[in-house]
């Protein structure tokens, strides 16, 4: 990685490489997004050259760095790519954060979040609330006592859903007390 003039133009010129911009980038007499052509490449058709001096006053403005590959797997490399010198430690490569970019997406996202969460705030506040009822036990009430009925049904099966259990029907089965091997 390099931001130096002499050693990105020796780099690119190694590889026949010429300073170009994307076509239709570039808003009135501004250069706009960069590129080096290489020719036999893609960028036919959609780079526009430009000089070596326009090339370097927009990489200065932008604050750019070059990230490029001398060789690889023992071929000579043409990989580069301009990127913002403060997404990364110069001397070290290291990367130090997100891109203007994403930074600029991410603030775009939590201001949307808190949007949000500031029209829900405001729905809840305008829609009023159903009162829950405390269980007796929790609010110190007293229960009253459960019925006669209440009692003697325990144990004899669910009123509701379930199978009654008859005391005078025991052991006989629904289909007429016969049971069918299958």
């Amino acid at each position: 990685m390099t931001i130096d003039h002499e050693e990105i133009r020796q780099w690119a010129d190694a590889r026949c490489g010429r300073p170009s911009m994307v076509t239709g980038t570039g808003k009135g007499d501004e250069t706009g997004i960069l590129r080096i052509d290489f020719p036999g490449y893609s960028g036919r058709g959609t780079l526009e050259p430009i000089s070596w001096d326009e090339f370097f006053d927009t990489f200065e403005k932008h604050k750019l760095a070059l990230v490029y590959s001398a060789h690889a797997h023992g071929h000579r490399s043409n990989f580069n790519k301009l990127i913002a010198r403060e997404t990364v430690d110069l001397e070290t490569g290291e990367k130090l954060g997100p891109s203007r970019h994403h930074r600029k997406l991410a603030e775009q996202a939590r201001a949307t979040a808190k949007k949000a969460t500031a029209e829900k705030t405001t729905a809840r506040k305008a829609t009023p609330r159903r009162a829950t009822r405390k269980s007796p036990v929790a609010s110190g009430e007293h229960r009253a006592p459960r019925s006669e009925a209440a009692r003697t049904t325990k144990g004899q099966g669910s009123q509701r859903g379930g199978t009654r259990q008859n005391p005078e029907r025991r052991g006989t089965s629904r289909g007429g007390g016969r049971s069918r091997g299958r």
